[in-house]
């Protein structure tokens, strides 16, 4: 009986899934070039080459077919151009929930504290939702390294630009949800309708190797060939970066038959009891691999070029090499075994060599 469920399930998330690939493909009865705002089209078509009439530019791009009685309209060209898109899809929007505290409470204790729905064609959507989000990426005041106070932003904007488009442009159309964000005091949770493809996982998202595959392929191309975002991999691995960058935990994605999300977290990814110890290295202006190999020594412990390695997420010797070389150029690392040394104490304890313990830090003495 329970197999029998288990395939029930997921023969309906086939369905779900195949509709999803083909709602932007499929053609809209009773949609006309009149219902499209012919002047974006045409603007987008002039860039893209000039003479190009704005039925043309449809015709192009596969959103439009001709036909005896003229153009056959796409849900693509409906989704992107619909003067007034709530007559043909009434979840093209975006939702803000600002949320007091960590938690979403219910009922008495409800705690959201403002509520705000974008609504629009994608183009108009991109533009809406960005001015919508953008107030709850406040600043923060900062004491900088030159004793003054710096205005800094809690999330870098350009993750959080990136994260929105990808909601709106991979979401499921077909399935009449909006996406939703949540604002919590301690991360953003962008929820897009729709399910991660079954052709990608988690994983193969957070490989980080630019994987992807898009359900609305039509929507995602108009959006790429006019620059407004890049591939769902090549942008996911841009919000991790940008949030590495800016010394913030890493996102977190999840997905279920519903919804796809992905959290960005306003926490730091060091402890602060980490950052006092980093700050005793702020004269050197160390790299971010390089403050990671640096917070191994913190506990005064002696450590393996494969716990280096690890510290850094790599296994490229050439960034291995660049940042131990600077590192040991600063004086920071210190070498306790030789190589000879380390391949004698390998054979003697039987462990492979790079796991044996050869480096570690000189910490600087604070003024």
């Amino acid at each position: 009986m329970h197999w029998k469920c288990e395939f029930k399930k997921h023969l309906q998330f086939s369905r779900q899934e195949s509709t999803s690939r083909e709602f932007d493909r499929q053609f809209v009865d009773g949609a006309t070039v009149r219902d499209l705002d012919i002047s974006l089209i045409q603007s987008l078509a002039d860039n893209y080459l000039r003479g190009l009439t704005a039925e043309k530019y449809l015709q192009q791009f596969g959103l439009a077919e001709y036909a005896i009685n003229g153009l056959r309209i796409r849900q693509s060209a409906i989704l992107l151009f619909a003067n007034d898109v709530q007559k043909w899809h009434s979840r093209s929007q975006v939702r803000f929930l600002k949320v007091s505290g960590t938690t979403l409470e219910s009922g008495e204790r409800y705690n959201v504290v403002s509520d705000e729905t974008v609504t629009g064609n994608i183009f108009e959507l991109i533009a809406k939702a960005w001015e919508a989000l953008r107030p709850y990426l406040a600043y923060k005041t900062v004491f900088g390294v030159d004793a003054r106070f710096e205005q800094k932003y809690i999330y870098p904007e350009d993750a959080c630009r990136e994260a929105l488009l990808n909601a709106i442009a991979h979401r499921d159309y077909a399935n009449h949800s909006s996406v939703e964000v949540y604002i919590y005091d301690d991360r953003i949770e962008i929820k897009s309708p729709g399910a991660l493809l079954s052709t990608l996982s988690i994983q193969d998202l957070l490989a980080l190797d630019n994987r992807h595959e898009s359900r609305n392929a039509k929507i995602t191309y108009v959006l790429k060939v006019n620059k407004f975002m890049r591939e769902l991999g090549e942008g996911m691995k841009r919000i991790f970066t940008l949030m590495q960058d800016n010394d913030l935990q890493k996102p977190k994605l999840y997905s279920n038959t519903n919804w796809f999300t992905i959290t960005l977290y306003n926490s730091p990814v060091y402890s602060p009891k980490e950052v006092e110890f980093l700050r005793l290295f702020d004269r050197y202006s160390l790299s971010k691999n390089q403050k990671k190999v640096a917070l191994l020594g913190m506990t005064g412990r002696d450590f393996s070029a494969a716990d280096i390695y690890n510290s850094m997420s790599t296994k490229d010797r050439d960034i291995y090499d660049r940042e131990v070389t600077g590192l040991r150029n600063l004086g920071i690392l210190q070498a306790i075994r030789s190589n000879a040394q380390a391949t004698q104490y390998a054979k003697a304890n039987n462990v492979h060599k790079q796991k044996v313990p050869r480096f570690k830090v000189n910490v600087p003495r604070s003024n």
